[in-house]
């Protein structure tokens, strides 16, 4: 019995070396690579700042000096200008390839059962994953481009029922002698001018009084016959009654157009930049953006609030990555990132007009799984847009 036995535990010792998925993983910026491996690549975050401008065009009415004149107002337009406004302003994490951080994992020769997953950008995205948990990885990734909303400022239109020119009668007298008399004849010449700014004036104010008329003939039920608009027609006679007066009105008091205008800015964050500022642009609402710091805007800032929630992981982390190294083979194990959530501030004119925590994977640390658990019956799964673990679980048989 004993040589059955003998060679019973032997067969037992030969499986339990072959299910064994011993690997090294070597950074290919630190190690040189002997043989072949698969690559994959860590990320680190990319910060896109949205920002959008709104510019506001003031024109002046050709009227305005009469605005007063006609309707005891005095919220006419003075000059044409043009002013800024910040309308809107986003913070947005993209994943891209941390250089620093590539490793090629150099599997062993009885390691034939652990498939890799990758995504198209080169990020670990599981171990040992099927198709369809494969397909459902996406990278939470936006591909934000420079907007740029075309506008056209528009002329002021005539909106005058009359011609801006009318009939002007010149007359002049021809001296002719008749009986020994001189006689002044007159002689009329028919010619056309343009009428003076306060009688064009004047004839779209009393346009304007007569839209009022109409529209208040209207709301309380005044009509020259048994025609009477109701319901939804009213509605739009209405409407397009306002629509006109406010067309008319503009031209004494002025109009305002607003342009919206998006501008992009990408920052890939370093860890030592926290708590300290980081020039982005300058702003001025009479000059609007300005890509260089100068004395007539404001400048705006980004700023990264020091977080201390990995401090203690920090150091557990290190000593982990150390254990599982060999400094000729390199890793024995998977290394991964694990994120810090950073308080990430944009200042302007020393207020704060944007706070959002943001995951940030350079700021954070890594850390290593090792071999060893790795096997053709354990399933890991991570999320490629940071680097971090998400889950490891048996895989069930079917």
């Amino acid at each position: 019995m004993k040589p059955f036995k003998t060679i019973i535990l032997f067969a037992i010792i030969i499986l339990l070396f072959s299910c064994n998925s011993t690997f090294y993983i070597t950074n290919t910026n630190t190690q040189n690579i002997d043989n072949s491996g698969i690559l994959y690549a860590l990320p680190k975050t990319k910060l896109n700042i949205n920002i959008e401008i709104t510019e506001i065009h003031k024109q002046k009415g050709p009227f305005s000096d009469y605005t007063y004149l006609y309707f005891n107002a005095k919220n006419a337009i003075a000059k044409n200008d043009i002013e800024y406004r910040i309308s809107d302003i986003s913070v947005q994490s993209v994943p891209i390839i941390d250089s620093t951080n590539i490793y090629c994992i150099n599997p062993s020769k009885s390691n034939s059962t652990s498939l890799v997953n990758l995504t198209p950008e080169g990020f670990i995205a599981g171990i040992n994953l099927n198709d369809y948990r494969a397909e459902k990885i996406q990278i939470e990734q936006k591909d934000i481009s420079e907007l740029s909303q075309k506008n056209r400022i528009l002329d002021y239109a005539d909106y005058s029922l009359k011609s801006i020119q009318e009939t002007a009668y010149d007359t002049t007298y021809k001296e002719v002698i008749r009986d020994s008399m001189i006689v002044r004849i007159p002689i009329i010449k028919k010619k056309k001018v343009f009428k003076s700014t306060k009688k064009q004036a004047k004839e779209i104010a009393d346009i304007l009084f007569l839209l009022r008329d109409d529209r208040n003939a209207l709301l309380i039920g005044e009509n020259d016959g048994n025609n009477f608009p109701d319901g939804e027609a009213i509605k739009i006679m209405l409407e397009e009654l306002n629509k006109l007066e406010n067309q008319y009105m503009s031209l004494f008091t002025g109009r305002e157009t607003k342009v919206k205008k998006n501008y992009e800015f990408n920052i890939v964050p370093k860890k030592n930049l926290a708590d300290s500022l980081m020039y982005i642009f300058s702003f001025s609402e009479k000059s609007g953006i300005s890509y260089i710091n100068t004395s007539s805007g404001k400048e705006i800032y980004l700023k990264f609030s020091g977080n201390n929630e990995l401090k203690l992981t920090d150091n557990f982390t290190k000593a982990n990555l150390e254990t599982n190294k060999d400094d000729k083979k390199g890793f024995d194990g998977l290394v991964y990132r694990i994120p810090a959530n950073i308080i990430t501030n944009i200042i302007y004119d020393h207020t704060v007009i944007l706070k959002k925590t943001i995951k940030i994977s350079q700021f954070g640390t890594l850390n290593i799984i090792p071999a060893d658990i790795v096997n053709e019956n354990i399933s890991i799964e991570f999320y490629p847009q940071y680097g971090s673990l998400k889950r490891i679980s048996k895989i069930k048989e079917e």
